[in-house]
């Protein structure tokens, strides 16, 4: 069974898709056999960035699917990272409900969530609804996106912290760099100079919570599912 990092949240244009491409060529770079699924029939983001990629010649290559989640099911998308080692999923705006379902069985969720009120509220509130369904508060991470200076990253880190909740090392600044990046193929990992260190701090940190989840998993193997009478019991 593959391990499952998936990218996730309520709302488009936070970078879930930015990041779920970066760490898919990072994992591949390290030899990790590994999938990318993009669970956005309508948009396909990353299934053409992935078409991009092969057309210009960009290596390593990287193994795209488009799944439909309403088609297969929770345990399709599952099904999806069979003969891989890294199965990465990148999901569109989805409800909470739905989100739930894909934290149940992600080994890590990443919430990417820019600085604003705006964005931070829903992120908090989502956050809240999965470790309030039992999905473990480790396994989830925020990461900021598409940030423009260093007041707004100290109001956001700040703002998760009076809530309860820290957000990884590093950001994505919002920087037309990155876009061109990815119009070409290419992840913001491939980026030069500052922009690729801070790139490469933020995935570092999601592959470190993988890492920590991998020992965690090793002392204690059961994986947690969440069940769809969970959500009964909610008053869904």
């Amino acid at each position: 069974m593959a391990w499952v990092v998936s990218f996730a949240g309520q709302k488009g244009g936070t970078g879930k898709s930015m990041l779920s491409q970066a760490f898919a060529v990072d994992t591949q770079k390290r030899g990790r056999a590994t999938l990318l699924a993009d669970l956005d029939v309508a948009q396909r983001t990353s299934a053409e960035w992935g078409e991009a990629r092969v057309l210009n010649g960009y290596e390593p290559r990287i193994k795209v699917a488009v799944i439909d989640p309403e088609k297969y099911g929770d345990f399709g998308v599952r099904a999806a990272g069979d003969g891989c080692e890294v199965l990465v999923i990148d999901a569109p705006g989805w409800s909470d409900e739905k989100t739930l379902m894909l934290a149940g069985f992600s080994d890590v969720m990443v919430l990417p969530t820019g600085a604003s009120v705006a964005d931070l509220r829903p992120t908090i509130r989502l956050m809240h609804e999965l470790t309030g369904a039992g999905i473990a508060k480790d396994r989830i991470v925020t990461a900021l996106c598409r940030v423009d200076s260093a007041g707004e990253i100290e109001f956001a880190r700040s703002y998760l912290a009076e809530a309860g909740f820290s957000c990884l090392q590093g950001v994505l600044r919002d920087m037309p760099t990155y876009r061109t990046l990815q119009n070409e193929g290419r992840c913001v990992l491939e980026a030069g100079g500052k922009l690729r260190e801070e790139a490469a701090a933020i995935i570092g940190a999601i592959r470190a919570t993988l890492e920590r989840e991998q020992v965690r998993r090793q002392a204690k193997p059961e994986r947690f599912v969440l069940a769809p009478e969970r959500f009964q019991d909610r008053g869904r």
